[in-house]
């Protein structure tokens, strides 16, 4: 019997639940004989399927990076969206900042990329490193199976193997494939991650799409759960989505099962058209909870508190449709009270033209707040959310104008003047560091390091290259701090030059 036929019987009385469960999870086989518990009723016709209960709802899927590049607007979902907004002159997509030192990832690899592959390699690690994914954070990321990196990396671009670069450089240990459904490619992928998730293939989604022409997006997925229990800052929520392709039938008869099959609470903000730009302007008018100008709106307004929702669609003809439905996310978590000092503040980049490039964006950024993030703050972020590279600094503030200052000086090559003293090394033809990371022993004295506030200590082995933040991982996961990214630098030949 195929699944149709066991539901009609069950309907009509002729099997009881427990012979429906086992014949549906093929644990067995039933007897056609009614049920003693019910009595039979009229066979119900086998063109009509009994109906399923749809399963209780679920928390949904938290966005918990996203970025972009699209034309007409400044790379990054700031500049996407004060473009969107109309308040910023019209810029371009960023095509031109690809790093490879970043990435890790050698000269003549790095050449023989296509232009579309080094965008959306760039956004990605943006993506991650911004939202704290890029370094311990992201290792403890586990699956099933205990691998740690549990990423799925779902891309949509017509280059069928952009999925195993993104996994292969990333070096994310989860499901990797890539779609392409033209105009629906990006939503059909983050349907694909969404599956994933629900089956536990990974821990995570990395969705990445789109062309050098239409501009690319990257979304970082996670179950909402999960999300909370980690501090992540979440950006908007997917509750459902839905795929599928009209076959003979008529392509109005397929966008309302989709709809139907992804229901919003209110019938809320819809979003058409190209699948990335779609889905990033619903999120984030969702996180921003102001609505942007489109049908019926002809400027930006305020979004009515109330449950907010939206749905995200791509309905072309000839085509397969997708569609996903989010809502608005939850409130962020509080931000823990910002313990004494002094505190220990550890940088790292690939080369010292990229640490000095990074240290200054950071005390930018540092000075550019009425009331900047703490210091602790600061350290805790850097050390749980960046990859670790082998050119190291290291510095000891009280606050967070000293930490600015710090490493304002030390970018100019200047540290004497600096508040503080910053120490720094370069590793890149050292040889192998003192301690041997990954040994549990060495993971417990690096720990009771940070339980003594053993700063001297932790600084020298940083900067003789032990991985001194593999042992920061004591006590609850603390709210994730959006920090500036890396600086990359041009790749031209006088870069690799001073590099």
């Amino acid at each position: 019997m195929d699944n149709r036929e066991i539901l009609t019987r069950f309907k009509s009385g002729a099997l009881d639940r427990q012979q429906v469960l086992a014949l549906l999870t093929g644990n067995g086989q039933a007897s056609a004989a009614p049920a003693p518990s019910r009595a039979p009723t009229a066979p119900v016709p086998s063109q009509a399927p009994a109906p399923v209960e749809p399963p209780p709802p679920a928390e949904g899927f938290a966005v918990v990076a996203v970025d972009c590049a699209f034309p007409g607007a400044a790379a990054g979902t700031a500049g996407f969206w004060e473009a969107a907004l109309g308040a910023a002159p019209a810029g371009t997509g960023d095509t031109a900042a690809f790093d490879p030192a970043l990435l890790r990832i050698g000269r003549e690899q790095a050449d023989a990329l296509h232009p579309e592959e080094r965008l959306l390699l760039h956004r990605a690690h943006q993506a991650l490193e911004g939202a704290g994914y890029a370094g311990a954070r992201l290792d403890a990321l586990t699956g099933p199976d205990g691998e740690h990196r549990a990423v799925g990396v779902f891309t949509a671009t017509a280059r069928p193997h952009t999925s195993a670069l993104l996994s292969r450089v990333l070096d994310l240990h989860g499901p990797s494939r890539n779609t392409d459904t033209g105009g629906s490619s990006f939503l059909t992928a983050v349907h694909q991650a969404l599956g994933a998730l629900r089956t536990g293939e990974c821990a995570a989604a990395l969705v990445a799409g789109g062309n050098e022409r239409e501009g690319v997006a990257v979304l970082l997925l996670k179950p909402s759960a999960a999300a909370r229990a980690a501090g992540d800052r979440v950006h908007a929520v997917l509750t459902a989505s839905a795929a599928g392709h009209p076959g003979r039938g008529t392509s109005a008869a397929l966008r309302e099962r989709l709809r139907q099959r992804v229901p919003a609470t209110v019938p809320g903000l819809e979003e058409e058209g190209t699948g990335a730009v779609a889905l990033v302007r619903a999120v984030l008018q969702l996180r921003h909870g102001v609505l942007l100008p489109g049908p019926g709106r002809e400027r930006p307004g305020p979004w009515p508190v109330g449950p907010r929702t939206a749905l995200a669609g791509v309905y072309e003809d000839d085509a397969p449709y997708a569609a996903v439905a989010l809502r608005e996310p939850p409130p962020a978590p509080p931000e823990p009270a910002e313990e004494d000092g002094p505190h220990l503040v550890l940088l790292s980049a690939p080369t010292p033209r990229h640490l000095a490039a990074t240290a200054v964006r950071l005390a930018d950024w540092l000075t550019s707040f009425e009331q900047a993030p703490g210091p602790g703050a600061v350290a805790r972020e850097l050390r749980t959310g960046r990859a670790v590279h082998a050119c190291r600094l290291a510095v000891v503030v009280h606050d967070t104008a000293e930490l600015a200052g710090a490493l304002a000086a030390f970018a100019r090559g200047d540290t004497a003047s600096g508040p503080r003293p910053v120490r720094h090394a370069d590793l890149r033809e050292a040889g192998e560091p003192l301690l041997a990371d990954g040994l549990p022993e060495t993971r417990d004295y690096v720990a009771a390091l940070w339980r003594g506030r053993r700063f001297e200590q932790l600084t020298r082995l940083w900067l003789a290259g032990a991985d001194a933040p593999a042992g920061d991982r004591t006590g609850p996961p603390a709210p994730v701090l959006e920090l500036p990214t890396s600086a990359p630098l041009p790749d031209t030949r006088e870069a690799r030059r001073a590099g």
